[in-house]
């Protein structure tokens, strides 16, 4: 349905947007519901940090580094980690993170915000990320609030740029921020530190899980150090059909050679490897589409983009295995479709459809050093876009595990997303509180 507004000349915020976006209904609504509380700027320390761009040499070890990919929905999720090297920390003091700050998404999904409350220590955060330095505001409640409809609207209000939306941090400064009361905004505080609390008790079990099949496996007896040279016969090249360094570094080696001095055989031998297909078109309702994006929190279904019922749509089963194929940054994730609605997926994931092995057991292996390592020898193409097709995919060499060690992982994953549940129900439950109290006030 189409909407307009009709903006005096006068009404324009000192000419620095004329787009007729930035003055939807819904967007000149909220600013005027909230017009008359104070601004973001008058809780902090000092201004918001663009922090500082730095070339992506990532390390094992070193300071852990904050992605874009790192913030959620008012919760940091470091399941994938990548680190600067201690040096490179040390130039980019202005990146640091400290306790107490938030951290929101400038580039891509923008205004996701999400509180840092220390752990895991050493943070710096990428050139994707701004950094909020709070004061006389529990950060707990203001990250809430950012997220809220009140905030989202307002910050989504702010972005500029097509292709790559961005957020710049002297709108965000301008955005009203109502407050609540002391003891209801540490009363929301409270509970964004529970849910911090069960989040961390349910990586703890993920960890536990991953732990046990290694430990099932002799993991740590196995040498899989990065070499500076190696040499290969050039039959070898041929038979890969590969003649890049980086597939024959002997860690490869000798992560399949380990796994085969047990029972084993083919993620192809267990079963198909498959690949989604797009749909023509996205529409506000309808069929749930499970991107490439979507395997970091596969269980949240409510950032799913939808579809039309139309042919050829790749519907998915009940423990599938689904791999992220595509793109910097995402490739190699692994989840397992475990929703009883019908959903989709597309060109960017492969699916691994096998009834041999529990599924949970089977993304647990895939998950750990174990797997990822084989994956990441798979991948093809240059950084910008690299790939991972099925034929590669089904080569990876998987180990026969017991039935017994296959439900014993299983139930700890089960608990650790039940735990996660839990962690995102508190949080939606702090949001629903924080929008209820301004709506009642505005």
């Amino acid at each position: 349905m189409a909407v307009w507004s009709i903006v005096k000349i006068s009404e324009l915020e000192g000419c620095h947007r004329l787009d007729a976006e930035y003055y939807q209904p819904k967007y000149l609504a909220t600013a005027k519901a909230l017009a008359d509380y104070p601004k973001l700027k008058q809780f902090l320390r000092r201004s918001i940090i663009h922090p500082t761009e730095i070339k992506r040499v990532y390390e094992d070890k070193g300071y852990l580094f904050a992605l874009s990919q790192n913030i959620g929905d008012n919760l940091l999720d470091f399941s994938q980690q990548v680190f600067i090297p201690v040096e490179t920390a040390e130039r980019v003091s202005k990146n640091r993170v400290d306790t107490g700050d938030i951290l929101m998404i400038r580039t891509g999904q923008v205004g996701k915000a999400a509180p840092y409350l220390g752990d895991p220590p050493n943070l710096y955060a990428s050139a994707h990320v701004l950094i909020v330095k709070t004061k006389d505001i529990p950060p707990g409640y203001l990250s809430t609030y950012l997220n809220s409809k009140f905030g989202r609207t307002l910050l989504e209000r702010g972005t500029y740029g097509a292709l790559q939306p961005e957020l710049a941090p002297s709108y965000v400064e301008t955005v009203p921020i109502p407050r609540l009361g002391d003891s209801m905004e540490q009363a929301i505080e409270s509970i964004v530190l529970e849910a911090y609390e069960v989040r961390k008790q349910s990586d703890s079990l993920y960890l536990q899980t991953e732990q046990l099949l290694l430990d099932e496996l002799g993991f740590k007896d196995l040498d899989w150090g990065h070499q500076i040279y190696w040499t290969v016969p050039f039959k070898r090249t041929k038979e890969a059909n590969r003649l890049d360094a980086e597939h024959f570094q002997p860690k490869y080696d000798r992560v399949v050679e380990f796994i085969k001095k047990r029972e084993h055989t083919t993620l192809a031998g267990l079963g198909k490897v498959l690949r989604g297909k797009n749909p023509s078109k996205y529409t506000e309702e309808g069929i749930p589409v499970i991107r490439a994006i979507d395997l970091r929190n596969i269980l949240d279904a409510s950032t799913f983009l939808r579809c039309p019922t139309e042919k050829g749509l790749f519907y998915l089963h009940t423990g599938d295995i689904l791999i992220s194929s595509i793109g910097w940054g995402s490739i190699g994730k692994v989840a397992t479709f475990t929703h009883s609605e019908q959903m989709v997926t597309v060109s960017e994931v492969s699916v691994i459809r096998q009834t041999e092995i529990e599924p949970l057991a089977l993304q647990i292996f895939l998950q750990s050093p174990l797997g990822q390592l084989q994956l990441e020898r798979k991948i093809t193409g240059s950084t910008g876009q690299l790939h991972l097709y099925p034929r590669d995919i089904g080569t990876v060499v998987i180990p026969r595990l017991a039935p017994s060690l296959q439900q014993q992982i299983a139930d700890l994953v089960t608990q650790s997303w039940e735990a996660r549940q839990k962690a995102r129900q508190l949080l939606e439950e702090a949001k629903s509180k924080v929008e209820n109290l301004i709506e009642g006030k505005a």
